[in-house]
């Protein structure tokens, strides 16, 4: 014996490795949906819609790495592996990528709010000084109107 891994042993382990950091991926995929749903509030129905979706996506994609790395053979130690995968990054990395990027996100939210502010500012002059005309038309029409 030569004390090399066989081949078929050392692409299990870096199916397994692979399948760990995609567990990390799809947790990652996750924690930007938690941002998003952080930054715009909604309710019930439209949270329940989009985990669906984000399940759906996450076995297409568990179901693609499979074909593409195993021929299609679904093995336990893969599953394992994204599962863990997702277990640390949600324990470890999670708290922090949400809370920065919530930060982050709300810190551009309010600047480009108030940016809109000061460039919408004029319009809305404009807006008021225009339905005050069409008040004093309207007006004007109906006591045309009401002297026939």
């Amino acid at each position: 014996m030569s004390g090399t891994v066989s081949n078929t042993i050392a692409g299990e382990g870096s199916l397994l490795f692979l399948s760990f950091l995609f567990g990390i991926a799809l947790m990652l995929l996750y924690d930007v949906l938690r941002v998003f749903r952080r930054m715009i509030k909604h309710g019930t129905i439209f949270m329940a819609v989009e985990d669906v979706f984000y399940w759906a996506l996450c076995a297409v994609g568990i179901f693609a790495m499979l074909y593409q790395e195993n021929d299609g053979l679904l093995r336990w130690f893969v599953i394992v592996g994204v599962a863990v995968g997702m277990l640390l990054e949600n324990s470890l990395i999670s708290p922090f990528v949400v809370r920065v990027f919530v930060r982050i996100f709300g810190t551009l939210q309010k600047i480009i709010g108030k940016i809109l502010r000061v460039l919408t500012r004029p319009l809305k002059k404009v807006f008021i000084f225009f339905r005050k005309q069409l008040k004093k038309v309207k007006k004007a029409i109906k006591i045309g109107l009401s002297k026939e």
